[in-house]
């Protein structure tokens, strides 16, 4: 049985085609008044980017309305638990630009002749929330008028790709704006991923030893392997250290635990691409 990737085990965990279609059914919504000079009236958001942003944008090119740049970028009409992950992605993509444009270069929210409804605040926090899941965060290009996701961690993708489903969760979830704060979380979740590769941790690779001793050390002496609150047998005492401090080392902590297992990925796949280059030079 393969091994299914993190989007595919996030589309189970939170419901993306679910959360899709709420973001959807909000863009189609007519969430702006214009009572302008004249055309008055209530508008959606692809209405509005269609009426007063589209002729000038910088990557029209000959498109006329949105419906033309959805059928190019192959947006779906709707979403299932099957659409692959790199639609969501692009229509993600699509609206968040819309979004950008109405708000940064519109002033939409601030434009007088503009009546804007809560629904439109609503839909830019489901689209932050959604990106938050995805572990993606976009990136804004302002003099080229445009925007596009990356993502937030492109480490925690890559060791979340190669662990098991309950440790990719687990590393996902340790980015999530919502554990800001939360040391108890992040100490629960840190202590989940150090238990999933302690033999690597404990087998550290040759000329990389300093960083799994460190790696080590940390998990040892900052309450996650050991009950470092109490005074008996513990040397190192991490009960006067204050919140803010503990959880920059926890997420430090975790930026180490994440290398290391890394380190063991990429010496595989070195060995794998030295195999791959003797046999071409052998078939040369």
């Amino acid at each position: 049985m393969s091994r299914r990737n993190i989007f595919e085990l996030l589309k189970e965990k939170y419901n993306v085609p679910n959360e899709m279609e709420k973001i959807v059914t909000l863009y189609n919504s007519k969430l702006f008044y214009y009572n302008g000079d004249f055309d008055r009236g209530n508008y959606t958001p692809e209405e509005i980017f269609e009426h007063k942003l589209l002729k000038k944008w910088k990557h029209r090119g000959s498109y006329l309305n949105c419906r033309e740049i959805k059928d190019v970028l192959g947006i779906p009409k709707f979403f299932t638990f099957e659409t692959p992950i790199e639609d969501v992605l692009n229509t993600l993509e699509y609206y968040e630009n819309l979004s950008y444009l109405l708000v940064n270069k519109l002033n939409i929210l601030k434009n007088y002749k503009y009546n804007v409804s809560d629904n439109f605040k609503i839909l830019l926090e489901n689209m932050q929330i959604l990106l938050d899941h995805l572990n993606y965060e976009f990136k804004i290009f302002d003099k080229e008028e445009k925007l596009i996701l990356i993502p937030k961690n492109p480490v925690a993708s890559s060791v979340a790709e190669i662990s098991d489903e309950e440790t990719a969760m687990a590393i996902l979830m340790y980015n999530h704006h919502t554990l800001k704060g939360d040391i108890e979380a992040k100490r629960e979740l840190l202590n989940s991923i150090a238990r999933t590769y302690e033999p690597l941790l404990k087998s550290p690779i040759e000329g990389y030893k300093d960083f799994y001793e460190k790696t080590n050390q940390l998990l040892n002496n900052l309450h996650i392997r050991h009950n470092n609150f109490e005074e008996e047998n513990n040397k190192n005492l991490v009960i006067n250290i204050d919140d803010k401090t503990l959880e920059h080392w926890y997420d430090e902590l975790y930026q180490l635990l994440l290398f290391c297992v890394l380190i063991d990925d990429n010496l595989k796949r070195k060995k794998e691409a030295g195999e791959f280059l003797k046999q071409l030079k052998q078939g040369a």
